[in-house]
């Protein structure tokens, strides 16, 4: 049977009376959760006892629960509720209802009542069945949602308590462990490839020089020196660079911190050092490492407690030990992260979190150390180097340095003793600053006291003392008993201290510093006498 009209109004006000009922269920779940969310913003604000990022969270779950909620319960009303509601809002007396349930139905009055609803749904609109009435219930929805707001934004914080500063002091300590740790990547990441490609360059000069010790041609005087000052000019330029770095100067301060400490574990690591060895040292640094995590699989009590109060004493050892032994800045910064995070890991919240952290900081320790250790192998391989460099520069000006004469050296050692032997050989003579002193004829030169030369008797204006001089002052007296030879004993002790300062500041090359501190260590501790006056 055709039924255009009450097919249309029933589907009509079907739709929309499924729309309403979302509404409203969507309001009643929205009007809850704001509720729950005020109440949480109060409990946050006044008792502290949630957190503001728990807070928001809270907040936006409840958005979402109320909104899923109201979708997994929507359902479109049957055709006989929409029915019966007609009935009830154009008090048509059942007439649409049994409309909707003749179908199947006995009787000879079908046709009269399907036409009697034709006639009546033709008139009738679905809006005026189930009007929307949203206003009400948003400007609800959209009130409590700005108290939400403002009590977010505005209320003050209390926190009597105390889980205010606590929740403040974990979430400092969390920051610290997470920015040690993004430490702790970028060194492992910038080591990588740094210390290989620095090595490389060491070794790679060293075989250049060697190539030119072996191919040397004693006839080829200029070109040998040509070719040994540029080899000159490259190892200086890495070992100032390496001084630069204050590798140099590590196992001297050590030295000085270790007669201090008194540490003999101290000195086995910095003898082993000295030789490019890190066996012992990294022995340690393992067995640390096997107790962090022991100690993370440990539960939470008082054992745990006092494993780690051992480890942090072991470690501090480590520490100590290593800064007797060598001044390396990023292995001490690497071994104080270990520290920090393995304090850090006393607390329960971040314990494991700490202690892996702690680990990779190990790891990372003994990558520096193994840097450290090849460091300083290749700064004492280039001032070994440099001295037998100096060396083959003298015999190279002797026309006396030869290739062949050395084919089977195989280290910067045998070239050491080659050249040693050559220039103590008669006939040979130091260069003025070399590892040895020039040899004369003897005798003495003669002197021939009538000619005449343009030599003039002056004194030299060399100061010897530091400073500017600002005020003199002469008196005819004299002098107190002394205080000549107390002078001349500052001023040469002055001397003698900035020329050490001097090498070490201007970075001479180690091939200059033993004859210089000899000449400086050669000089008179007392003035000589002043000759009588007659």
């Amino acid at each position: 049977m055709n039924r255009p009209e009450t097919q249309r109004l029933l589907d009509g006000v079907g739709l929309r009376q499924g729309v309403a009922r979302f509404g409203s269920r969507l309001y009643r779940a929205g009007m809850l959760a704001a509720a729950c969310g005020l109440l949480i913003i109060l409990s946050a604000r006044l008792l502290a006892l949630i957190s503001d990022g728990t807070v928001v969270l809270s907040l936006g779950v409840l958005g979402a629960a109320a909104v899923i909620s109201a979708v997994l319960t929507i359902r479109r009303p049957a055709t006989f509720e929409a029915a019966r509601l007609i009935d009830e809002r154009t008090g048509s007396k059942e007439l649409f209802l049994s409309a909707a349930l003749i179908e199947g139905t006995p009787g000879d009055f079908h046709p009269m009542v399907v036409q009697e609803a034709e006639r009546r749904a033709a008139a009738i609109r679905p809006s005026d069945v189930v009007p929307f009435r949203w206003q009400p219930p948003t400007r609800n929805i959209f009130g409590l949602s700005c108290v939400l707001v403002v009590a977010l934004l505005w209320l003050p914080q209390f926190d009597p308590l105390k889980k205010h500063a606590e929740r403040d002091k974990l979430a400092k300590q969390q920051e610290q462990l997470e920015q040690a740790k993004k430490a702790t990547a970028l060194r492992a990441e910038q080591m990588k490839d740094g210390a290989q490609t620095e090595n490389e360059a060491v070794q790679k000069a060293l075989a250049a020089l060697e190539k030119t010790f072996k191919e040397a041609n004693p006839i080829a005087k200029e070109a040998n020196l040509k070719q040994l000052g540029e080899h000159q000019k490259e190892l200086g330029a890495m070992w100032r660079q390496a001084a630069n770095q204050q590798r140099n100067d590590a196992f001297e301060k050590g030295a000085q911190q270790f007669g201090a400490a008194n540490s003999e574990r101290a000195q086995e690591w910095r003898e082993q050092l000295q030789k490019g060895e890190t066996a012992a040292v990294k022995k340690e640094i393992a067995g640390i490492k096997e107790e962090m995590k022991k100690i993370a699989g440990m539960p939470e009590g008082a054992e745990k407690r006092a494993a780690q109060e051992q480890l942090a004493q072991r470690l501090n050892s480590l520490a100590d030990g290593l800064k007797q032994t060598a001044n390396s800045p990023q292995l001490q910064a690497a071994l104080q992260r270990a520290l920090q995070q393995l304090d850090l890991s006393k607390l329960s919240s971040v314990s494991k979190e700490s202690l892996e952290a702690a680990q990779q900081s190990m790891d990372l320790s003994a990558q520096e150390l193994e840097q450290l250790a090849q460091s300083l192998q290749d700064l004492q391989n280039l001032e070994e180097a440099l001295k037998n460099l100096q060396m083959a520069k003298q015999l190279a000006a002797q026309e006396q340095l030869d290739g062949k004469a050395c084919k089977e050296c195989q280290s910067q050692s045998d070239y050491a003793a080659l050249y040693a032997k050559l220039l103590k050989k008669p006939g040979s003579s130091g260069a003025g600053m070399g590892p040895n002193e020039g040899q004369g004829a003897g005798g003495n030169a003669p002197e021939d006291d009538e000619a005449e030369t343009e030599f003039k008797k002056e004194k030299s204006a060399t100061r010897l003392t530091g400073g500017k001089m600002l005020l003199q002052w002469k008196v005819n007296e004299v002098g107190p008993t002394g205080a000549r030879a107390e002078d001349y004993r500052a001023a040469l002790q002055e001397v003698k201290q900035g020329v050490s300062e001097a090498i070490a500041n201007e970075q001479v090359p180690p091939g200059y510093h033993e004859t210089i501190q000899k000449y400086f260590d050669a000089l008179p501790e007392q003035p000589a006498s002043a000759p009588a006056q007659k």
